[in-house]
């Protein structure tokens, strides 16, 4: 399957999810940010290994432009609209954002090989909406965002099919990895800090995020080992 059919499945699989989803439910809290959707580049595509690099949530994302959010549209046109939007917001300099920069460098260490290394991992999160521009954990709606949530992960991994996935999540975040996918410890490097995960022929590393003080050599620790399979 080439990389446009491929991304034709993703857009469709993420129309059906979209639709399962009571969307006027879920926004009748204002606060709540955008539906943040992934999508791959073609450097994606043409990388000899496929990398996904996962965050916490997005904050803020697309409040007053996200057409799924607004007009709880579940259309072809609001899907590729919001999978545009990542793909050129991924396109930006990172600033100041450490998960930013760590995105790239991973990007660039474990995705070689294609036109546009730096931005050829997919970018990704676990959780699909934030909340006050924060975690959605405390939000009335988490049951409903996590549900949603867990569904587009789970399409991304099954229709992208990466080799290499890191979440620089945090370990708070390890029982949502557990309940949103099918996970075969391979070792726990360093508790809490460190894990190596299976997620069927995935290989995934969950580290600590790039904000966290502490970060830096775990962070490191987890692409070395990446890279050593790649």
């Amino acid at each position: 399957m080439d990389s446009y059919q491929k991304i034709a499945q993703l857009e469709a699989r993420y129309c059906e999810i979209i639709r399962e989803t009571d969307l006027r439910e879920l926004y009748g809290n204002s606060q709540l940010s955008g539906v943040f959707l992934a999508s791959p580049s073609n450097a994606y595509f043409e990388s000899s290994k496929k990398v996904f690099i996962i965050g916490q949530e997005t904050r803020d994302w697309r409040r007053a432009k996200c057409h799924i959010k607004n007009e709880y549209s579940s259309d072809i046109n609001a899907i590729r609209e919001s999978m545009q939007a990542t793909l050129d917001f991924n396109q930006k300099k990172p600033k100041s954002s450490k998960f930013r920069q760590f995105y790239i460098k991973a990007s660039n260490l474990l995705s070689k090989s294609n036109s546009d290394p730096k931005h050829s991992a997919v970018w990704t999160n676990q959780f699909c909406i934030s909340y006050k521009g924060n975690s959605p954990v405390h939000s009335d709606a988490f049951p409903e965002i996590k549900e949603l949530s867990k569904k587009l992960l789970k399409a991304q991994f099954e229709i992208l099919s990466p080799d290499i996935a890191i979440f620089a999540v945090g370990s708070s975040r390890d029982k949502y990895i557990k309940e949103a996918l099918d996970v075969t410890t391979i070792d726990v490097i360093h508790p809490r800090r460190l894990w190596h995960f299976k997620v069927g022929d995935t290989n995934c590393f969950r580290c600590n995020h790039p904000r966290w003080h502490g970060a830096n050599r775990y962070l490191a620790e987890a692409l070395e080992l990446a890279k050593a399979l790649t």
